[in-house]
């Protein structure tokens, strides 16, 4: 196999890692080849071969084709350079605004970059987006670039026809002349092999500079205009020659080999695969693949001669004029024709070689790995060794059978017919009555009887040259259909129906199974008994457990229906042919299903993808999946018959690159770098990725994370874009990571830092404005509410006062000048009578009660009308209040004060004079205090009254009624604590005193909001 182009990938500008380099791309080839079927043993038209033109989005003629470290494939068409990276291509348009146009050749470095060969002349090198450009001035010549190649010390040369051999050195380019022996002046081709060699072709020899030589070789090979130079697996250096052929020219010391090999068509490309496959590209007659190059020997292979095989545009190829030819990091073969692109790659089934137009195929395995066929529309087919041959029968083959002893087994509208010999030999006729009817189904039980179901109805079974019918003793009628039969081993006939129903024939004792026992199925297509009964059907797949059926769910994708092949492995693993594809679950999935039914099961698919040509048919021919006796797994579908070989099914070892190809916001494309800087209100963030792996890119994964917005990995399956919307402001980081198709992931993926900044809105100092801004709002708002609820007090304190005033009016204008009056006419009354008469003396004694009465009324109409107005500051009142009571002892009644005495509202002042007299009055007339304080203090939030005793105290359930029965002090202190909006505690326990505590607020207390200014806030301590 070559290891040159892994090797140039992984090497890097000194020579030990260059060899490094080597060893790990041989390394990762023998793993690769190891685990896959030799492609040798495939005809070129057994590759899995996809085609892009124009109207699949690619460019047109394609000059040439170059991978770079980074994954993507570069094509250079129609003067424009693009990037491939499996689903979409893209134009690339240098950030510098000069365009790439004109290009002749391109070439991938070690380093990662690209450089670029113009038709027109001079060169330019792509790295990371930029393009630095290399003319006249740098040491080129006006004459277009052939061809590049990169030596094992990081030395980079160039050829010309024209110009001769360059080499890049100190970023000038310097001609290689008579100094290097290096004659003439043409260079046409320039190739470095696994040895570090630079082979150089010139007008008309070859030449070749061992590596860290300074001196050229001349190998004395006549050679014509050369397009390509490669190196075979064994060492051999091949040219493809433009004006005339491909052939082995020297071995890789430089000797001159004696009548070489040679291919006789013109080629500008060609490339030998991992597996030592030589692939050319003509100029006309489309590809040829070469499988065993290095056993050529001296032969001559013509044009058209097939072993050099052909795939041209009538085989689905793109053009057949083909120019470049290279081989990716997966080992796929690219090539680039005058109508698009065109991809071969190894495929995990491979196409069987029945001729084209076979359809329909009825399928069994022969001795010695071969595979017999019948068609509907071809003779009876043998395959063997790549070869097929015809049998002389010609009649439609339904239904193909190998039974237990190897006997093939074959079903058709005349009879039975079995192969002896590798021959057909007609055994048995079906009974008259079911001659016109084609065989359905066919299975032989241990006695070895063969059983035979038709397909309009009817079970024969055959034995000894006697045809018995079994409709009678499995009950069956003239609308059943049997579709598939198999047998267990224990010899017992399993059969399956059109209705949803399985049936047991076990030694004349029958037994039918339906949707009660588990079975939903619908048409029953399949049966396979292994190490138990497996049944297909329309709508899935089943498995008995000697009971019951059980449904066997496969997790994610598209579900298992329409199944028509069943295949059991010796160790439990299953292959099932059905609809969507063919599966495969291997035998820990079987068991998990079987201990865990309710359980989904993981397994693989393959299908068009991989090479599958079509869908199985599902009513006949039948089987449609078969083992070889060589072990491969045969699976037949109505446009052809593909197989594998389950042991070395080709698996893609290498997790793929991950790259962010643009960032999109609100529909402008930004720039590129590690991170970005969003435009302000970004609104809609698009983020376009891929991953470069091109074995079966369709079937490439995604996951990718936004942290800051995503809190776990979202599994996107195939699609390349991103989308978030209404991103906050902020510092943002994207991941994406991808799978290959066969699930390898790549852990590290690509990432991106992502800054939002915000708008003036979306800052925190505009926040904090509207925050405080609402603050404001809101305590103007309050301050608002506090003045109606002041003014709404305000107007209720008034109101009571001029009720005070007029009910002061309506006693002193009634009830006290009526008490006066009769008090007057009482008192004539009394001095009529004598002095000494005991009448007057006991009137005298009323009337001076009368006076006291009279004189309290007045007090008291007094109180309502004048309240306390004149009697000063509060403290100055209770103190008077003291006095009135005569407290004794009178060292016992103390006043304090704390804060700045502030004008208060005289309605309020009133009343918390009132509560204040209330509780003085019921400490000294009730409770028996001997002690007795008054508290005032007035604070910028409030002015609370407490008013303090030692005496009995009230009792608990007292306060808790409000009062006692027909007294109304306490009830009258609360009513007018409520009506002005303060608060009233009263807190007592029997023996231990009273505490009477009034709170009202500043804003109905003073005649002034105390906190409105900063004087009274000083003036007033705030509590």
């Amino acid at each position: 196999m070559t290891l040159r182009g892994d090797c140039r990938l992984l090497r890097t500008m000194d020579a030990t890692s260059f060899r490094w380099g080597c060893l790990c791309a041989f390394l990762l080839c023998g793993v690769a080849a190891t685990a896959q079927t030799d492609g040798r043993d495939r005809s070129i038209g057994q590759f899995y071969h996809a085609r892009w033109t124009i109207k699949d989005g690619a460019p047109g003629q394609i000059s040439a084709i170059a991978q770079t470290r980074d994954g993507f494939l570069w094509l250079s068409a129609a003067s424009t350079l693009y990037s491939f990276d499996g689903v979409r291509f893209e134009r690339f348009e240098p950030s510098s605004g000069d365009p790439v146009t004109s290009i002749q050749t391109l070439a991938a470095s070690p380093d990662g970059g690209l450089w670029i060969g113009f038709q027109h002349g001079g060169a330019a090198y792509l790295k990371d987006g930029q393009l630095t450009r290399y003319g006249e001035a740098q040491g080129l010549s006006p004459y277009q670039l052939a061809s590049f190649a990169f030596d094992a010390d990081g030395g980079v040369w160039t050829g010309s026809r024209h110009a001769g051999l360059l080499r890049l050195r100190d970023g000038r380019w310097q001609r290689v002349g008579a100094d290097w022996n290096f004659p003439g002046t043409q260079a046409s081709s320039l190739f470095v092999d696994r040895d570090g060699t630079l082979w150089v072709s010139t007008a008309d020899t070859l030449m070749f500079l061992p590596r860290g030589g300074r001196a050229f070789r001349d190998t004395g090979a006549r050679v014509g205009w050369v397009g390509k130079i490669s190196q075979a697996p064994d060492g051999t250096i091949w040219v493809a020659e433009l004006d005339g052929h491909v052939r082995p020219v020297v071995r890789a010391n430089g000797e001159l080999l004696t009548a070489p090999a040679r291919i006789e068509v013109q080629s500008a490309g060609m490339v030998f695969d991992r597996e030592g496959s030589l692939w050319i590209s003509t100029l006309g007659d489309g590809m040829r693949r070469v499988p065993y190059a290095e056993r050529l020997g001296g032969r001559h292979i013509g044009r058209f001669e097939p072993a050099a095989e052909p795939f041209t545009e009538k085989d689905g190829l793109t053009a057949d004029y083909v120019w470049p030819l290279i081989q990716d990091r997966e080992g796929n073969i690219w090539a680039g024709t005058s109508g698009g692109l065109d991809c071969f790659r190894h495929s995990s089934l491979v196409l069987a070689e029945f001729p084209r137009g076979s359809h329909d195929f009825a399928l069994a395995a022969g001795d010695g790995g071969a595979l017999w066929a019948g068609s509907t529309n071809r003779p009876l087919m043998r395959l063997h060794d790549k070869q097929v041959e015809f049998a002389a029968l010609d009649a439609q083959i339904r239904c193909a059978y190998r039974d237990p002893d190897g006997t093939v087994w074959l079903g058709t509208s005349n009879g039975i017919w079995r192969i002896e010999d590798d021959r057909p030999v007609l055994v048995a006729t079906v009974p008259a009555e079911a001659n016109t009817l084609q065989v359905q189904a066919m299975t032989k039980d241990t006695t070895g009887a063969l059983w035979v179901a038709m397909s309009m109805g009817g079970l024969l079974r055959w034995k000894d040259g006697v045809w018995t019918r079994m409709d009678e003793q499995l009950g069956m009628t003239a609308r059943t259909r049997i579709y598939s039969a198999t047998t267990d081993a224990r010899g017992r006939v399993w059969l399956g129906f059109h209705d949803n129903a399985v049936a047991l024939f076990d030694h004349g004792l029958v037994r039918r199974y339906g949707a009660a026992d588990g079975l939903h199925l619908g048409v029953v297509t399949a049966l396979r008994a292994g190490r138990r009964l497996w049944v297909g059907g329309q709508l899935g797949l089943a498995w008995f457990d000697g009971q019951r059926f059980h449904p066997f769910g496969v997790a994610g994708g598209e579900p298992l229906r329409g199944v028509a092949g069943i295949l059991e492995m010796p160790d439990g693993g299953l292959w099932i042919h059905a609809v969507p594809g063919i599966f495969h679950f291997s035998a820990e999935e079987v068991e998990r299903a079987v201990a865990h039914p309710d359980q989904l099961v993981h397994g693989e698919r393959f299908d068009f993808l991989d090479g599958l040509p079509a869908r199985p048919t599902l009513l006949r021919p039948l089987p449609t999946a078969v083992q070889g006796t060589d072990g491969r797994l045969w699976f037949a579908t109505s446009n052809g018959v593909v197989w594998i070989d389950s042991t070395r099914i080709f698996r893609n070892p290498l997790p793929p690159p991950v790259h962010i190809r643009a960032v999109r916001v609100d529909g402008h494309l930004l720039g590129s770098g590690p991170s970005l800087t969003l435009p302000e209100r970004a609104m809609n963030l698009e983020i376009a990725y891929t991953a470069l792996s091109f074995a079966v890119p369709e079937r490439v994964r995604f996951r990718y994370r936004l942290e800051g917005v995503d809190e776990t990995w979202q599994d996107v399956g195939t699609r390349r874009e991103a989308y978030y919307t209404h991103l906050e402001p902020g510092r943002y980081r994207f991941h994406v990571i991808a799978a290959n198709n066969d699930g390898v992931w790549n852990e590290t993926g690509a990432t991106l830092e992502l800054i939002l900044p915000p708008a003036f809105f979306q800052t925190w100092w505009f926040r904090a404005l509207c925050i405080a801004a609402s603050l404001a709002v809101l305590w103007m708002l309050f301050l608002l509410r506090l003045r109606q609820v002041r003014a709404h007090m305000r107007g209720l304190l008034e109101e009571r006062h001029r009720e005070r005033e007029r009910i002061a009016r309506e006693l002193h204008d009634t009830l006290l000048q009526g008490i006066q009056g009769l008090i007057l006419r009482f008192q004539s009354v009394a001095e009529m009578l004598p002095v000494d008469a005991p009448v007057r003396v006991a009137m005298e004694k009323a009337l001076d009660r009368a006076d006291d009465v009279l004189l309290e009324g007045r007090d008291r109409v007094k109180g309502l009308r004048a309240a306390s107005q004149g009697t000063g500051e509060l403290s100055q009142a209770f103190a008077r209040v003291g006095e009135e009571l005569e407290l004794d002892p009178p060292e016992g009644f103390h006043v304090v004060v704390e804060g700045q005495p502030t004008p208060l509202d005289p309605l309020v002042r009133d009343e918390v004079f009132r509560i204040g007299r209330e509780a003085l009055v019921n400490a000294w007339q009730h409770a028996g205090a001997r002690r007795i304080e008054v508290e005032l203090t007035y604070g910028c939030r409030e002015l609370r009254l407490r008013v303090r005793d030692d005496g009995r105290g009230i009792d608990a359930e007292i306060l808790q009624a409000g009062g006692r029965p027909g007294h109304w002090g306490l009830s009258g202190m609360r009513e007018r604590a409520r009506k002005m909006g303060a608060r009233l505690d009263i807190r007592s326990r029997g023996g231990s005193g009273t505490e009477v505590e009034l709170r009202v607020p500043a804003a109905v207390a003073y005649r002034g909001d105390p906190e409105r200014t900063w004087r009274n806030r000083l003036r007033l301590r705030c509590r």
